[in-house]
């Protein structure tokens, strides 16, 4: 510890010059969402707490005590991102990047922003673009970058001859969509525009998913805001995207509570996992567990586990929904496989994508990428479901709304969102549990009469 001024002096200087080199990376100018503020600025700090307590083990003289830096760190893993918070707060779009694929509305959208907008990101654009969409349109034609295109007088002409659009509306072309993330740190942007001709899981979603993770806020034309959760409308024709359905404190809230529930339903159902594993091997042959590739938050995709419960060739002609969701019996499903359905103990291992992040304890119940493609090509504006993160139970499930009725699953999942807090997720597991808990009964109840019609008519 030290005892004069000299030295006393020289230990600010370490743990100033500790903390300052530990933080040089939160000093980059970039946007950044509330949980990304929250677990960079506690790594840093950790970093520099673990440099000064070993210091102090080592016996540097000059080092602080270890509880001085333990109660210091504690204090800046508070102060530093409210801090931070504080300074990117901002109550209007300042620093504005469009991104789209279509000329009239990357032009109707430069006309409709309060600012004028640093540029714009898109594939390669030429003036027969704009010459074969028309205002309203939805579906204008789109250009590969080899692809040959008609003259107005019916000859041909290619790419390079082409006038390639590097302005519209006064606003720069800034280069193509693979460029996004770098321009929005390069250039601080803190609200993007997304002016696509179709609202798709891949470019689309993949803009706002790239927002929500830089913490940067998104609009939309207003011909995309019904595949949107939307929140307000900003000038004529663009509308705010809702990317953070919850507050940063209700989603530590529900992660929180995801993290203890999936813990100790694997801990308590330990026991029943062994046993239906082995059921599971010795109905039929094949795997214990059956993997699908499901739908996440913003379009994103994820494997989801479930105990087998079909036979092990049961989709080799594609993907489609049980025939027991709609209250038939599918030949498909195992004689284990009924009775884990009816009982709901096929979805245990879910518990696992809950504690990795990937699903919540309540949510929409996500689905396979092929059915979401059946259900928005009859029209119905299935990806709004995305904004939140998928989950084991919801309102749909307790009412037993399947896919075989989307529109309505739809609405309850959007009910959901709507009325989204930790007393809601609580009352729905309370149901779900209390509908297992009946199902199981059921189950016990039937085999039981079934065995003793079995020994009254054997004797």
């Amino acid at each position: 510890m030290p005892t004069t001024l000299g030295e006393s002096l020289l230990a600010a200087a370490l743990v100033g010059g500790v903390v300052s080199v530990a933080l040089t990376p939160l000093y980059v100018s970039r946007p950044r969402s509330v949980t990304t503020v929250l677990s960079e600025s506690w790594r840093q700090i950790g970093i520099a707490c673990l440099v000064l307590i070993s210091l102090a083990v080592t016996g540097v003289p000059i080092a602080p005590a270890v509880s001085t830096t333990l109660v210091s760190g504690t204090i800046l893993a508070l102060a530093l991102p409210a801090w931070y918070a504080h300074c990117r707060r901002r109550d209007r779009p300042e620093r504005v990047l469009i991104v789209g694929d279509e000329p009239t509305l990357i032009k109707s959208s430069v006309l409709s922003l309060p600012v004028s907008p640093l540029g714009f990101l898109s594939p390669v654009l030429t003036e027969q673009s704009i010459e074969m969409s028309y205002p309203g349109s939805s579906v204008p034609d789109r250009h590969s970058d080899d692809e040959q295109v008609l003259r107005t007088d019916g000859g041909l002409r290619t790419d390079a001859q082409l006038n390639r659009l590097e302005l519209i509306a006064g606003t720069k072309r800034l280069g193509g969509l693979s460029r996004l993330e770098r321009v929005v740190r390069e250039r601080d942007v803190d609200t993007v525009v997304l002016a696509f001709a179709h609202g798709d899981r891949e470019e689309c979603f993949g803009v706002l998913r790239t927002c929500r993770e830089q913490g940067v806020d998104a609009l939309v034309h207003d011909s995309l805001a019904d595949r949107v959760l939307e929140d307000e409308p900003v000038g004529d024709a663009l509308v705010r995207v809702d990317l953070q359905p919850w507050p940063w404190y209700g989603r530590l809230t529900k992660r929180a509570f995801d993290l203890t529930f999936a813990t100790v339903g694997l801990l308590v159902l330990a026991p029943i996992i062994l046993l239906v594993a082995v059921a599971v091997k010795l109905d039929s042959p094949g795997p214990v567990l059956y993997n699908q590739v499901r739908t996440s938050t913003l379009g994103r995709t994820f494997t989801l586990s479930k105990f087998r419960s079909m036979v092990t060739d049961a989709e080799s002609d594609g993907a489609e929904l049980s025939d027991e969701d709609a209250g038939g019996v599918d030949p498909r499903v195992t004689g284990v496989g009924r009775v884990l359905r009816k009982t709901h103990l096929d979805e245990i291992p879910q518990l696992f994508s809950i504690l990795s992040g990937e699903m919540s304890v309540v949510g929409p119940r996500p689905e396979r990428p092929e059915i979401d493609r059946e259900i928005e090509a009859d029209g119905i504006d299935w990806s709004r479901r995305w904004f939140v993160k998928p989950g084991l139970t919801g309102i749909a499930q307790i009412n037993d709304v399947t896919g075989f009725e989307p529109a309505k699953k739809l609405e309850y999942d959007l009910e959901y969102v709507r009325r989204r807090s930790l007393w809601l997720d609580l009352r729905l597991v309370a149901v779900q549990i209390w509908s297992v808990t009946v199902d199981v009964v059921d189950l016990l109840s039937e085999r039981l009469t079934k065995d003793g019609d079995e020994e009254s008519s054997s004797s």
